[in-house]
């Protein structure tokens, strides 16, 4: 036993020296460094991302790196299974009309736009994404379309999920979910590599796949359960 024990000892030792500051690496190297959405997403970058939720300020300062402008509000107490906290208003151009967001979601949202979104976008048709076209995201409602869980609040009740429905390129083209996931063609490629993509920086990302109540959009969320479809 003495070895184990000597093994959690050191490992205990090393993360007290590097959270002290005794022991300094590269930021990227570090999961106690701020999370910068402008460096190229690593193995850590998940766990920072769930670092901010559990530390709202954490993720207000994480936030304000990013290019999606936004304005905090104040808390919305929960009743009855819905509101929100620690949130802000998306009033970004990109991503109009305005909507409320938890401040984590609304960080994997420029996560998501920056390193999935926009590289796609660019490879696939040589453009910008120039407008996200979504239906909002702060419902109180129940989840909904899937048999047996119409009693429990969906993660849109706590301002913490968001429903793209398609994007406008800067020329004026229209990629719709509806229409577009079922081809083969560019349109058909760039809605599959993004949806993967929300993968990496949202909980829940749901698509056309998952089921019938999602073939005419991306559910993005970051609730409490890792469900990627």
């Amino acid at each position: 036993m003495r070895v184990p024990l000597l093994l959690v000892a050191a490992a205990g030792l090393a993360v007290w020296a590097v959270h002290s500051g005794r022991i300094t690496f590269p930021p990227q190297w570090n999961p106690w460094a701020p999370l910068d959405v402008a460096a190229p997403p690593d193995w850590l970058t998940r766990y920072k991302l769930e670092r901010t939720v559990a530390d709202p300020a954490l993720c207000r300062v994480a936030l304000q790196g990013t290019a999606l402008a936004h304005t905090e509000v104040e808390d919305n107490p929960t009743e009855d299974g819905c509101g929100w906290s620690d949130a802000v208003r998306v009033n970004d151009p990109r991503f109009a009309p305005s909507f409320t967001l938890t401040c984590s979601a609304a960080l994997s949202l420029a996560l998501w736009e920056r390193h999935a979104l926009q590289p796609a976008a660019q490879r696939l048709f040589g453009e910008p994404v120039a407008r996200v076209e979504h239906v909002g995201s702060y419902a109180c409602r129940n989840v909904r379309g899937t048999a047996g869980e119409g009693q429990r609040r969906s993660q849109h009740a706590l301002a913490n999920a968001f429903d793209v429905v398609g994007f406008r390129l800067q020329s004026g083209a229209r990629v719709s979910v509806l229409r577009d996931w079922p081809g083969e063609g560019p349109q058909a490629a760039f809605l599959h590599e993004v949806s993967e993509g929300a993968c990496r920086f949202f909980k829940g990302a749901l698509g056309p796949d998952y089921n019938a109540a999602h073939r005419d959009h991306f559910h993005l969320d970051r609730g409490p359960y890792r469900i990627c479809r």
